[in-house]
């Protein structure tokens, strides 16, 4: 992303963000602690972490907070952010994320995601993490339609099922059967014409309360084009 595109969708999203509530926080991840991904935290209790628990939060106007044991404190410093915050977090989210496929299993590198023109389409032509909303359809998505009829294969990393599917020609996108459920934290080979590689689910928790907060975790998780998208949703409503 070039980097006056990136100012111009955080310039809004600060707008945004100072009319939201800080105080609470959702778990991004969590290590040594029984606390799980999705799970809502009071930011003004106190959370204790022992040496060597760690946790990962996002706020709901969207900064990113990770804690590191021992630590004995209020996980959110303040239910409202300091200027700038916002920004700060997610610009250093989008520095930082690079392509990391080794858990995925990888099939073939299919090289970096493009941008994707809504946040919950899943590209099946890339390799890497992937975004779903809670309980909301999933659509699959190529950039180029194409100009045959495909078949689409889809099997979980365990090869318990497998499902398959005509992509028609032309056509962008192909959204799944209600019946099939792809799961948090899952990994999946999909399966265009003989041209596999493989995709990570995950599923962006309902507890996140606003928009502001979706995008960090998702840029959090990997799935930089869709957060992206969806920072783009908030600078231009």
């Amino acid at each position: 992303m070039k980097p006056w595109t990136l100012l111009g969708i955080l310039s809004g999203l600060l707008l945004i963000a100072g009319r939201l509530e800080a105080a609470e926080a959702v778990v991004i991840d969590a290590a040594g602690v029984g606390l799980t991904p999705g799970a809502t935290l009071d930011g003004a209790k106190p959370l204790v972490l022992a040496v060597g628990q760690r946790v990962s939060l996002v706020t709901a106007d969207g900064r990113t907070i990770k804690l590191e044991g021992p630590f004995n404190g209020p996980p959110v410093p303040g239910a409202e952010p300091a200027k700038g915050s916002v920004a700060a977090s997610l610009t250093g989210l989008l520095a930082s994320r690079g392509p990391d496929t080794s858990s995925l299993g990888v099939v073939r590198d299919a090289g970096a995601q493009p941008p994707v023109p809504e946040p919950w389409l899943v590209d099946v032509r890339h390799t890497g993490a992937r975004c779903l909303a809670e309980g909301a359809p999933v659509v699959f998505w190529q950039e180029d339609p194409p100009d045959e009829t495909q078949i689409l294969t889809l099997t979980p990393a365990d090869h318990s099922w497998s499902g398959k599917a005509l992509w028609p020609k032309g056509v962008q996108r192909l959204q799944l059967p209600t019946t099939i459920a792809l799961h948090d934290r899952q990994g999946y080979t999909v399966d265009l014409d003989k041209e596999p590689l493989s995709i990570l689910i995950h599923v962006v928790p309902a507890s996140l309360a606003s928009d502001a907060a979706r995008a960090a975790w998702m840029l959090e998780m990997g799935c930089e084009a869709q957060g992206t998208a969806l920072l783009r949703t908030l600078s231009h409503p």
